[in-house]
């Protein structure tokens, strides 16, 4: 169910039943509000106070569009996906959106250096001998 769930938000957005609109990036994200609510307290709250809420505006400079595309990715999916240059997003998103158990894991990949560790070895192991490949870690 998951599954078309997401195929609706990517690909069909008419079948979803909200939007979150990130202001000062100019980005517009269909979801369904069951599905944030189910995953994030402060979207429970927010549906919960307003039902017939179709569009949230957000307008915080701590959340990019990167950070909440990986978040709504992760919520649909069951997949988070960072690297060493989107972490910081996707910790600031979860943060916000009080998805705890996200926060921790990007705060853990940060200070045990996880990523970058990763990053390095997978580069050198490649042969392109630079500290910033594409690679990505997955957090289940």
């Amino acid at each position: 169910m998951m599954d078309r769930l997401n195929e609706q938000r990517l690909f069909q957005p008419d079948l979803c039943d909200v939007d979150i609109v990130l202001v000062r990036q100019h980005s517009t994200f269909p979801a369904h509000k069951g599905v944030l609510a189910a995953y994030s307290p402060f979207f429970h709250s927010l549906f919960a106070q307003s039902k017939q809420l179709r569009r949230v505006d957000l307008s915080l400079d701590a959340l990019t569009s990167q950070g909440l595309q990986q978040i709504l990715n992760f919520i649909y999916t069951s997949k988070l996906l960072v690297s060493s240059r989107t972490v910081r997003d996707v910790l600031n998103a979860a943060t916000l959106l009080q998805m705890s158990d996200i926060a921790a894991s990007c705060r853990d990949l940060i200070s045990s250096h996880s990523l970058r560790t990763t990053c390095t070895d997978m580069a050198n192991q490649e042969g392109h001998g630079s500290s910033e490949p594409a690679s990505f870690y997955a957090i289940h």
